[in-house]
């Protein structure tokens, strides 16, 4: 698996890195529903690079050949395990603390609200609940979701604020915002070791709010958009959700941002809309297109199979104690991760003696996965010749790929 993340660097960073840029003016230019809209490009970016193509065969007319020793073995094997361990322990990392985030909103007694106790109508199947440990209203969980309000809510806001906040948490309902949330997070955890990730998910949770805010003061006059922004004024204190998948009406880090694109709303033009609807298809399509001419290879550069983990076979103890020597040759594939699959025993001298410890010792094996146009492929009949020899010093044996000598 880490190796199809590090292949997906360059076209992740890329749509990333659009738009980070696209996140100021792309607020004047499409609005700040048409920005959220935008960052579908990421996930789908990723979809156009990891198309289905046609698998790679290997030509076995060209055969490569590897001599291992058991020092470039151990020292490859270290380094795949370290970076794997690396990995594990960061996606890890973020889900710790967001599920720490989620968990925090849990805490502190919890009250439910009955729907006819607040000033609008809201969809019988969300729970409503009220809660001395938060500042700010959410919407919390996905399937069900479930509303909590400060247990202040009444007090704290006016009658025409409270059913502004409700419409904000409702938009994030209705809109699967929560979803989107989580989708982002599962992003962080994969890409954690690319900055580019936190700076996006920031974005993404800024866009988000402020998409929310568009939508809920749509055709509202001006005296309800001032009380929105003194409602948000008084959610303040509230840090916001760092890592979460809860929608937070008054987050703190994007106050400024949402009160000030209050202020300066502005009409979208149409067009503007779809010349980035269609832009956006345009660079979707050029990867797609690039992910599918990456399959017209060089096979000779293909067969070019590099291991990176070896375990050497065991030597069969009545083989060895009565003094029997032999090969193997074994056909097998390496799949996209480098690992080893649908091995065969293709020939082996003697019969049944060597096979069940060299299918043994080839499931173990792991391979430096052959990248083409930044995608990792999968290889198919590779052929290795194991040799079974108990002199230290054997006679040279011409092997079929590559040979691997295996000692007592």
């Amino acid at each position: 698996m880490t190796n199809w993340i590090l292949a997906q660097q360059l076209v992740l960073s890329l749509s990333l890195l659009l738009l980070l840029m696209a996140e100021k003016k792309g607020l004047k230019i499409l609005g700040a529903k048409g920005l959220y809209t935008l960052w579908l490009l990421a996930p789908l970016m990723l979809i156009a690079n990891n198309l289905p193509r046609d698998l790679l065969f290997i030509d076995n007319t060209v055969l490569y050949q590897y001599l291992v020793k058991v020092n470039q073995q151990t020292y490859a094997a270290g380094g795949l395990l370290s970076w794997q361990i690396i990995w594990a322990l960061g996606a890890i990392s973020v889900v710790v603390i967001a599920l720490r985030a989620q968990w925090q909103i849990q805490q502190g007694q919890q009250t439910i609200v009955e729907h006819n106790q607040l000033p609008l109508s809201l969809p019988k199947r969300l729970r409503v609940m009220s809660s001395n440990k938060i500042e700010s209203p959410l919407l919390s969980g996905i399937w069900p979701s479930k509303l909590i309000l400060p247990d202040d809510f009444q007090r704290k806001f006016t009658v025409q604020q409270q059913q502004l906040i409700l419409q904000h948490e409702l938009v994030h309902l209705h809109r699967f915002d929560n979803t989107f949330n989580l989708i982002a997070l599962i992003f962080v955890a994969i890409f954690w070791f690319n900055p580019l990730i936190w700076l996006a998910y920031r974005a993404f949770r800024r866009s988000q709010e402020l998409a929310c805010d568009a939508t809920v003061l749509n055709n509202k006059s001006q005296h309800e958009k001032i009380s929105y922004s003194k409602a948000l004024l008084l959610c303040a204190q509230s840090t916001g959700p760092h890592l979460s998948i809860y929608s937070q009406y008054g987050a703190k880090h994007p106050m400024l941002l949402r009160i000030e694109r209050i202020k300066n709303q502005t009409v979208i033009k149409k067009r503007n809309l779809l010349i980035a609807a269609i832009g956006g298809l345009g660079l979707l399509t050029t990867v797609a297109m690039a992910n599918q001419q990456a399959k017209v290879v060089d096979s000779a550069k293909v067969n070019e199979a590099t291991p990176i983990l070896r375990v050497e076979p065991k030597y069969p103890l009545e083989a060895a104690q009565q003094k029997i020597e032999g090969s193997v040759v074994l056909q097998f594939d390496i799949a996209r991760d480098g690992s080893t699959s649908n091995i065969k025993i293709i020939k082996a001298e003697p019969e049944n003696v060597f096979a069940k410890t060299s299918i043994d010792a080839l499931q173990k094996w792991k391979y430096k996965p052959q990248i083409v146009g930044g995608q990792p492929q999968i290889q198919h009949n590779i052929l290795v010749q194991l040799d079974y020899r108990l002199d230290e010093n054997p006679a040279p044996i011409k092997p079929l790929i590559e040979t691997v000598q295996v000692s007592q």
